[in-house]
């Protein structure tokens, strides 16, 4: 019977921690560059106005959920990798969470795109000039950027939820990360659905950033 060289493995756990973390981040990247050029305050004409004089903030904030999901797909094997001789199905069900999330942000980056292009099209012919199918593309793409976003933010909140149950199989794993991931993930798929802007929002998503990343600095300090 083969045993796994103890330096090999700490070296994938440490790997695997920082992986995570840079998933995080680029999570955090994301929804600071994150760009909302509809308001409810205002008319679409405004909006059209607002979204041209931001334009190249729009690609920018495509591009980089692009970047989150790219990032977030090259992490699910490392994940999968550290608790293949430690848990029997929950790692899968979790990377599968990743994945809905990579696809998620992927799709929401590849629209953002499709936005910035119908919107430069528009200021070519001016925006006075735009006629109601281009405007109804425009808002088409927004709401289709908007579902994608809950897609991918639920799938993260799904994982939030599937990596406290790991406390449940491996006594190593943080108890201050188990309590907010447990907390944190549904909470930020209730509000992902019933009211994205409510500061709680905003809570749910720190909670499980610092819950994720807790148990990453574990796992590259002490391991599992």
């Amino acid at each position: 019977m083969q045993h796994k060289n103890p330096k090999k493995v700490r070296r994938t756990e440490v790997v695997t921690g920082l992986m995570i973390i840079l998933v995080a981040f680029s999570f955090i990247t994301s929804l600071l560059l994150d760009f909302n050029f509809v308001s409810p305050y205002a008319t679409f004409q405004e909006d059209l106005a607002y979204l041209s004089e931001h334009i190249h903030n729009q690609r920018i904030s495509s591009y980089s959920w692009l970047a989150t999901a790219l990032i977030t797909l090259v992490a699910i094997p490392f994940y999968l990798v550290i608790f293949h001789k430690r848990l029997k199905t929950l790692h899968y069900l979790n990377g599968l969470f990743l994945l809905g999330a990579s696809a998620g942000f992927m799709l929401m980056g590849k629209v953002g795109l499709e936005l910035h292009q119908t919107m430069l099209q528009i200021l070519g012919e001016g925006i006075e000039q735009a006629n109601e199918q281009m405007n109804l593309n425009l808002l088409d793409q927004f709401r289709q950027e908007q579902n994608y976003r809950l897609m991918g933010s639920s799938c993260f909140g799904l994982f939030a939820i599937g990596l406290s149950m790991t406390k449940f199989r491996l006594s190593k794993f943080p108890l201050f990360s188990t309590g907010l991931l447990l907390v944190s993930g549904p909470a930020l798929i209730y509000f992902n659905w019933y009211d994205p802007d409510h500061l709680l929002w905003t809570a749910a998503m720190a909670g499980i950033i610092i819950g994720v990343v807790v148990f990453c600095v574990r796992l590259i300090n002490k391991g599992l």
